[in-house]
Order: structure tokens, then sequence, then C-alpha cells
């Protein structure tokens, strides 16, 4: 008899589990650590392995573990800093390289990746980590029918994470990854390459194809998927993940991000700073800002706004500005000051030794920020003030922050 209901939901789940395969071998992937799961989990995967996908490259090297320096942290209750300072100090593992991998016939479905055997999915475990399932759903109980078979001329590159739709996660995540592209079009000269992308949203997708053009120029077409749909692909190459989820990301990936795009922007940057050192500074003071419709904005924007103007910042909204005129902004910024929000990952553009303050909810735990500054060998800063209650989900709470919190935090920064 047929389950139906939550019976058949828990089977399909069963289903997928009991089939996972790794996208190449443990001993490549996992040879130093970083495994996002249990050992137990790693020592069955490691018996099962893709036979139709195969490693070309190694696009970043793996990085080792490492304990980060002690945040600095303001406002809010003692308990909660305390808490955060204990959970943002905690060792974070090692991660494992990212490789460039091509597959044959491979399906893409709920945003994972799977081969068909016997009849049952086969999903790449890097493109169905268990802390991203709450985002990636994965094949569905109809894995077997295909919508669409993409095939033709050229190379597809598949480039997709459990964060695509967000402009942060897209920045830090995704887009280093496009680094595989050079190393594909080596690989096969003659070749045309497709980017393709889940697509969300017009807006982001849009961001998202021109970072895309930023990187690489205008030498590879892009194609966006229907994130609804079940793809085959007769050959199909895609990266291994860069960061490991809510624990820590590649140096060297944000590093090769970081000098990618100043050599993109050498023109523009210097400009700005021409016309910083005409104001009689060494750059902008800027305060990351976020349309209060998007949620998680400042009940007391204005106080706020009072403390910075005093001190020379200049309110930005990147996403107002695309990815360019945003990395123009934060190389060249003599400080940044911003709301907890995609916006503020573009710091991975700052100078070395750039003061960042982070103005953040209290409740708040997403490690992103404090791991992207120890991935970029910053110092994580942060005041904490209460939340508002309101129709929005909860990580959208409006909150203030105490004037008298951001000044002790400013000084403490070293900006007066």
């Amino acid at each position: 008899m047929r389950e139906t209901g939550a019976g058949a939901v828990g089977a399909h789940a069963r289903l997928i589990e009991d089939n996972l395969v790794l996208t190449c071998e443990a001993a490549r992937l996992y040879r130093d650590g970083g495994f996002p799961g249990e050992p137990a989990v790693l020592d069955r995967l490691s018996r099962r392995v893709s036979g139709k996908t195969q490693a070309l490259a190694e696009v970043f090297p793996g990085f080792p573990g490492r304990r980060p320096a002690p945040p600095h942290l303001f406002g809010g209750a003692a308990a909660f800093r305390d808490k955060q300072a204990a959970a943002l100090s905690a060792p974070r593992p090692p991660g494992p390289p990212t490789w460039l991998c091509v597959s044959r016939d491979i399906r893409l479905s709920g945003n994972a990746l799977f081969h068909v055997e016997d009849g049952r999915p086969q999903v790449l475990f890097e493109t169905f980590r268990p802390q991203e399932r709450h985002v990636v759903p994965g094949p569905g109980p109809g894995f077997l029918q295909v919508d669409e078979t993409v095939a033709g001329e050229g190379l597809v590159f598949l480039l997709n994470s459990a964060g695509s739709f967000n402009y942060g996660h897209w920045l830090i995540d995704d887009l280093p990854r496009l680094r595989a592209v050079p190393l594909l079009q080596r690989l096969h000269p003659r070749e045309p390459v497709t980017v393709a992308l889940v697509s969300y949203f017009p807006h982001i997708d849009e961001a998202r194809r021109r970072s895309i053009r930023l990187l690489l120029g205008p030498g590879v077409a892009i194609r966006f998927l229907d994130r609804d749909k079940t793809y085959l692909f007769p050959r199909l190459h895609h990266a291994t993940p860069c960061s490991l989820p809510s624990t820590a990301k590649s140096p060297e990936a944000l590093r090769f991000l970081a000098g990618r795009v100043r050599a993109r922007t050498r023109l523009p940057r210097l400009l700005s700073s021409l016309r910083a050192l005409g104001r009689g500074r060494a750059g902008r003071r800027l305060f990351v800002d976020r349309h209060p419709g998007r949620g998680r904005a400042l009940v007391n924007r204005e106080a706020v706004l009072a403390v910075l103007h005093g001190l020379g910042f200049e309110a930005f909204d990147p996403e107002l500005a695309d990815m360019r005129q945003q990395a123009v902004r934060f190389a060249g910024a003599e400080a940044v000051v911003g709301l907890a929000g995609a916006g503020m990952a573009n710091t991975v553009f700052c100078a070395p030794g750039t003061p960042i303050l982070h103005l953040v909810p209290e409740g708040w735990e997403d490690p992103f920020y404090a791991e992207l500054a120890m991935a970029c060998g910053q110092e994580y800063r942060a005041v904490f003030g209460p939340r508002t209650a309101s129709d929005w989900p909860v990580h959208l709470y409006d909150f203030s922050i105490e004037a008298a919190e951001l000044r002790a935090a400013l000084a403490a920064t070293g900006i007066r």
C-alpha cells in the first residue's frame, strides 16, 4: 500500500538520505577535516562516491582550523553579550578545498544535484548539506520527471548554493567560485562557457548578472534556470563549496574575490580617492543603511544618524548601487558602521585595518559577519540593541541602538 501524508514525506526523506553520495573521494575533499556532519556519516559516505562525477582541478585549497580573536561587543544585556562572545570565540574547524568537477547525466531539482541509479536519486551531498536543507528542498517525489534537458554546444557551469537568493551569501559563498571558469576555459579553450544560475527574484537576479560580468567580463553567456523545474544535463561543470555552513569561510576564496574586484575597479577607485583627498580625508566614513521596508530597521534612526553625522559619516544604501559602485565605496572607506544585513558583506572589499562596526539586534546569533571578519583578517565589533516585536519574522524585527553605547563603541574603535 502506498504511503500518504506525513508517512510519504518521511519515506521520501529516508530515500534521499539512504542514497546520498559524495561528489568525489573523501580523501580529496575531507582529508584534513571540514566535513559538515557527524563522523559516522562521513564514514558511511566514504564508501558512496558519485560514479558519474570527476574532479578536474582544485579551485581553492583547504584552510586550517583556527581560534578567532575575541570579539568587541557593546550594548544589549550582559548575558547575551557573554553568550555571543563565547560562541564567536570558539575554535573553528578546518575547511575543505574547493574542486571544479564535471558530472554526466546529472539532474538539478530543488537546488540540489543528483543522478538516478536503479530508479533511486543519488544526491550529491555537497549540494545538500544538513545545515542548509531548510532552504534546499532537494528532489521531490517526482524526481524521475524531467522538465527540460540542457544540451547543445559549449560547456555549462552551474553556480548555486543554499543562499544564492541573498546578496550577502551570493557575494561571499558563490561569487568566488567563478575562479573555476578560467580553469575550465584553459581545459577546453575552444568551447564557449555558459554560467547557469537558479532564478529567484528580478532584482537579485540582475545583481548577480552584473556581478558575474564584473568578474568575468563579456566572454561568457549567462542563463537563469526556473527553480521549480527539474533539469537534466548530459554534461555539467560545477564547483564544491568554498565555505562551511555557519562555521567558516575560505580566506583564499575571499582574497581572490577582493583582488579580482579591486583589479576591475582601479579607475573608479582612483577617482574616488582623489575626491576624498579634495575633502581633506583619506576616505569616506560610511554608514551602511537599510530601507525600512525590508525589515530589521532602526527604530531610533534619527538619533543614530545624529551621532554618526557628527563624526562625518555618510549614509549609503548598497541596494541602490550595483556591485561595482558598492566595491568602490567600501574599498575607499576610512571607516564603516552598518546595520546587520547583506550590505555589510561588502566589507570584504575594505582595506586591511579599516574600522568596521556592526549594529545588530539583540538576539541575533548568526555568525556570518564574524566569520567574514575572521577570514578577512578583520576584528569583529558589534553594538547590540533591543528588538521591537512586529508582524515581521523574528530575524527581521526592527531594533534600536542606544546613542551612549554607540559612542562608546566608536571611541573604542578609534573613530572620533
